[in-house]
């Protein structure tokens, strides 16, 4: 319907702008006739061409350039004659025409709807073609995209996959054997600590599934290890754990926060006779969620990491799921050492994609 309205105002406006010419050449008082006589021809025979040539076009467009433009142009000239026959018998019948004969009549509108039609007609074919060769290149590009996306998304998704996958044997392995050294000596206390373990593992196998998830099921996983953990080396482990309930929904990923924990369980409480004390710690800046954990060791430098540790490797999934909003930095007080995870208030980009 809305094609048909612009077609219908174009034959208009053309209709229009011939009465002009009309009137300053053969007098003012020609224009409404010669108005009513061009508005019925264009309608006519613009209407006809614009649902005949355009649809043409577009199907000889995979031909030579020649043969397109001869069978756009002869077929122009022969809905140019047809509808020139029928507009006049009509504006015959309306009596526009006058004293003058019919045929006469006829042969004048002719030459000129065939003159007026055919420049009209190829500017039509033009356009059409014009758009269709437009319509095909977006399609291309749309395609392109597509695909340049996609390619984009399962190289993330298998890099992750990657990243994720080195995450799952430390602290399994030692899980086990925290468990398997309190079976003799306290079974009741390791049949809790299998169901923690349970809660370690099932997460472990989740994070391969997701890239994000609450702070708050972090938090709870941090805390079955640190169970387990402290049952391999008793008071030599002492923990904190400070993080606000609002903050518990934020996205974080999976075992992301853990990694920072074991780093410090590992490297500190479980390398020095003394122990450690850690502490972990959540807050919130502005838009942005600072995740730390502290501890009272030496500290660690994170451009010395070598490939494959833990925390280059959460660097690493850092930027694969929130490129260069997210960061990882280690820093050194006078009585402790503090690594802080800073993460934006959004989903991740590997989610998104």
């Amino acid at each position: 319907m809305g094609r048909l309205v612009k077609i219908l105002a174009a034959n208009t406006l053309i209709a229009a702008l011939y009465a002009l010419l009309a009137g300053a050449l053969i007098g003012w008082s020609a224009v409404p006739r010669s108005f009513a006589v061009t508005l019925i021809y264009a309608n006519v025979i613009g209407t006809a061409a614009h649902f005949i040539v355009g649809p043409l076009g577009e199907r000889l467009s995979g031909r030579t350039m020649g043969i397109r433009w001869l069978g756009v142009a002869l077929t122009m000239l022969v809905v140019t004659v047809l509808g020139s026959l029928l507009a006049g018998t009509f504006a015959g019948a309306l009596g526009l025409f006058g004293d003058t004969p019919f045929w006469a009549a006829q042969r004048t509108s002719l030459g000129i709807a065939v003159v007026l039609a055919m420049t009209v007609g190829m500017g039509i074919s033009v356009h059409e073609s014009t758009r269709a060769r437009l319509d095909e290149t977006r399609e291309r590009l749309r395609s392109r995209e597509l695909e340049i996306e996609r390619a984009h998304r399962l190289a993330t998704d298998a890099r992750l996959a990657s990243l994720e996958s080195r995450l799952h044997p430390h602290f399994l392995f030692n899980a086990l054997a925290a468990i398997a050294g309190q079976v003799r000596e306290a079974p009741d206390r390791a049949e809790r600590l299998l169901v923690e373990f349970a809660d370690l593992l099932r997460a472990s196998l989740d994070a391969a599934r997701r890239h994000t998830v609450p702070l708050g099921d972090e938090i709870t996983v941090v805390q079955s290890y640190l169970e387990i953990e402290h049952a391999r080396l008793g008071e030599r482990l002492r923990t904190k754990v400070d993080v606000p309930d609002e903050l518990r929904t934020w996205p974080v990923p999976p075992l992301a926060l853990h990694t920072l924990v074991q780093n410090s369980v590992k490297h500190v409480a479980a390398a020095r006779p003394a122990g450690a004390e850690i502490r972990v710690e959540a807050r919130r800046a502005g838009d942005r969620l600072a995740v730390s954990v502290w501890d009272d060791g030496p500290g660690f430098d994170l451009d010395e990491a070598p490939a494959g540790h833990g925390l280059e490797t959460l660097r690493s999934r850092l930027a694969v799921l929130f490129g260069p909003d997210a960061t990882l930095e280690a820093t050194r007080g006078e009585e402790r050492a503090r690594i802080t995870m800073s993460l934006p208030a959004r989903t991740a980009i590997a989610e998104r994609a």
